[in-house]
């Protein structure tokens, strides 16, 4: 029950995110106002795969698992995501902004992955 209402959020959250990133992308003239959007998409992606992970561990599996021992579907979905994210700011020429971003997913991998049963409610 709970992990269906975890997935539901997790595709809300993915839905705001594309939004977001087709709306911040069509204000490509408006550079400060486009950068804040397209940040705040990345926020809800990130919320979408918080929620994607925490829908797998609510049925007892570890989706960090799943991804590193290659699970191909899986591996390229982020990929795909990440890659994403890397030529939206590089076609801005903000580099800077998705090096953050790729720091923060290192960070935050690290920690969903030595302390999992951190989901805990």
């Amino acid at each position: 029950m709970i992990s269906n209402l975890a997935l539901s959020f997790s595709l809300i959250a993915g839905i705001m995110a594309c939004f977001l990133f087709v709306f911040g992308l069509s204000k490509e003239r408006e550079k400060k106002k486009s950068r804040a959007i397209l940040l705040w998409a990345c926020v809800f992606l990130a919320s979408s795969f918080g929620g994607l992970a925490w829908a797998f561990w609510l049925e007892g599996y570890d989706m960090f698992n799943l991804v590193f021992e290659f699970t191909f579907p899986l591996v390229v979905y982020f990929v795909v995501w990440f890659a994403f994210i890397i030529w939206v700011f590089e076609m801005r020429k903000e580099r800077k902004i998705w090096i953050i971003l790729f720091l923060l997913l290192v960070l935050m991998v690290l920690v969903a992955i030595n302390c999992i049963n951190c989901l805990k409610i």
